[in-house]
């Protein structure tokens, strides 16, 4: 357009397109309450470390035994991750999301995992079952180690532990956010909906509705 729009423009203009402003309006309050409407979503956190049994903790050999602590990591993380392993985890009422990540210093593609530890998320909008998803997959994590040391004596066993448990908290939530660029998004398609459909009906010689005209001096009524 050559000329700015006025205040007074832009409302002409969406009054002449007051049904598609009405539409797009309609679209973005729907979108509004399903995002209220959604429920919070809950988390808990915790770091798994595997560690060497007392008489391999005690040995002047504990410091070699890091390479297979971390292979054991890495290889209980994998296991867990499985779709059999999520399958048993349902099965006795673990519902929620969880997910086990070892300890990377570097990236995905070219992982280094300097340490025996992995972090256990679970995430759900029921707090309830977070805890039935966050006890389900710990004790199948100790049965699986265990099972997979049966030969092995105790004292010489790989031990899990949990340290740091954030417990169960709302994540922090980016809603209002989400709504002021709703809010945003949403003027800027009414507008540009609006001046479409006007640019649309020039195109097309519909001409566009003027105000009431005053008739001139000594115009016959």
């Amino acid at each position: 357009m050559g000329q700015g729009m006025t205040v007074r423009k832009i409302a002409a203009l969406m009054r002449r397109h007051l049904v598609a402003v009405i539409v797009v309006l309609t679209i973005a309050a729907g979108v509004t309450y399903s995002i209220v409407s959604t429920p919070p979503t809950y988390s808990e956190t915790a770091t798994v470390i595997f560690s060497a049994g007392p008489s391999l903790a005690d040995s002047r050999a504990s410091a070699s035994f890091m390479i297979p602590l971390i292979a054991t990591e890495v290889m209980m993380s994998q296991t867990m991750m499985s779709s059999p392993t999520q399958n048993q985890v349902r099965a006795v009422g673990g519902t929620a999301s969880f997910e086990l990540v070892p300890y990377n210093l570097y990236s995905l593609q070219y992982p280094d995992y300097g340490e025996p530890i992995t972090m256990l998320t679970v995430t759900s909008p029921s707090p309830a079952a977070i805890q039935r998803t966050f006890g389900a997959v710990l004790g199948l994590l100790g049965r699986r180690l265990a099972a997979m040391q049966a030969q092995v004596p105790p004292r010489n066993r790989i031990q899990d532990s949990l340290v740091g448990d954030s417990g169960i908290a709302a994540q922090p939530g980016s809603s209002m956010r989400v709504l002021g660029g709703l809010v945003l998004l949403t003027v800027i398609a009414v507008f540009m909906v609006a001046n479409f459909l006007d640019r649309r009906q020039y195109r097309l010689g519909v001409p566009r509705p003027r105000g009431r005209q005053v008739p001139a001096a000594g115009q016959a009524r």
